[in-house]
């Protein structure tokens, strides 16, 4: 991490100051140390470059194992990320992404909650943004950091272990706020998240943040279809669902997942302090894959599905009803 990071970082227990001690620096950078709370005292290690900023009280509660198990479900993944997200479904919501991030004009220090493999980060960094990187995968983090340098815009991002709903961030310290991919999809805290994110920006700032739907029209239509009345009752009955890794050589995890519908994402960022709230979505007559596709491009039916969507992509009922939703938020 670059020494300077440190003004935009708190404690992630007592949002108090922290003070850095440096053990091994290389290139100017710091690759082994700590983070000392001036507050409460505790000490995050900095280890590979890394800031390991999780609060001790993630761990302690009824959530622990939900931490747990989403570090271990994203740490696993690492290696067939890629892959399983090779498909046009995925590669037209990733463009639709990139077109919302640009609009949002991305400028001065951002925040990306949730980076995953840096995708976002690193396109935050070539529009010539300084960027602060989170997610609760060290291994995420390592790869990330890593294909940064290979692209050489390591100088302009900082990575740190931390959770979404427990951002160790200044309030007030970033121009713009970004996470997509449902990192709150896996915060048991998120209202808090929320509020730690609209607390991170500047007056005037933009959030931008994806979500799954509980509400996703593809997955209903095609779950009533079925006839897949235990689907059906799980889904009615409860917003919380777990994704699970099935790959072959790999041992099996699961990830606790809670899905929003439209509503309750806008009361959630309503509760937070943000305003000027838009919430849109993507993929709504598209199923989202998780399968290698050797093809990136829509065809057919589903280049239709996609140029109709463009068009209701806002507009009330459509809006609710994607496989993500999409906000768009203010702090005033």
């Amino acid at each position: 991490m670059r020494p300077e990071a440190v003004e935009f970082l708190v404690c992630p227990a007592c949002s108090s100051d922290l003070e850095l001690e440096v053990e091994e620096e290389e290139d100017g950078r710091v690759v082994r140390g700590s983070l000392r709370c001036t507050g409460c005292m505790a000490s995050y290690p900095i280890a590979g470059g890394i800031p390991r900023l999780l609060s001790p009280g993630l761990f302690a509660g009824k959530w622990g194992s939900v931490y747990e198990r989403t570090m271990a479900y994203y740490n696993a993944y690492v290696p067939i990320y890629d892959r399983a997200y090779h498909n046009p479904q995925v590669a037209y919501m990733r463009k639709v992404e990139d077109t919302y991030i640009k609009l949002t004009r991305p400028r001065g220090v951002v925040l990306d909650v949730g980076c995953g493999l840096g995708r976002q980060s690193l396109l935050l960094a070539r529009l010539g943004c300084s960027v602060l990187a989170m997610d609760i995968s060290v291994a995420m983090l390592l790869e990330a950091r890593k294909r940064a340098t290979s692209l050489g815009l390591e100088d302009r991002i900082d990575f740190v272990q931390a959770s979404a709903d427990a951002l160790p961030v200044r309030p007030g310290a970033f121009d713009r706020a970004y996470s997509l991919f449902g990192a709150y999809n896996h915060a048991p805290a998120y209202r808090r998240g929320f509020r730690q994110l609209q607390e991170a920006l500047r007056r005037k700032g933009t959030a931008l943040i994806s979500v799954l739907n509980r509400y996703q029209l593809t997955w209903w239509l095609e779950t009533i279809w079925r006839r897949n009345k235990k689907w059906l009752r799980r889904r009615l009955s409860s917003p919380i669902e777990y994704i699970t890794i099935k790959k072959k050589g790999l041992k099996r995890q699961r990830v606790w997942t809670k899905l929003f519908s439209a509503g309750e994402l806008r009361s959630a960022l309503e509760s937070a302090g943000f305003n000027r709230i838009r919430i849109g979505s993507i993929l709504i007559f598209m199923r989202l894959r998780y399968k290698y596709r050797p093809r990136l491009e829509l065809v057919g039916p589903e280049r239709l599905a996609a140029a109709l969507e463009e068009r209701l992509r806002w507009a009330p009922p459509f809006n609710m009803l994607g496989a993500y939703l999409l906000a768009l938020a203010e702090k005033s």
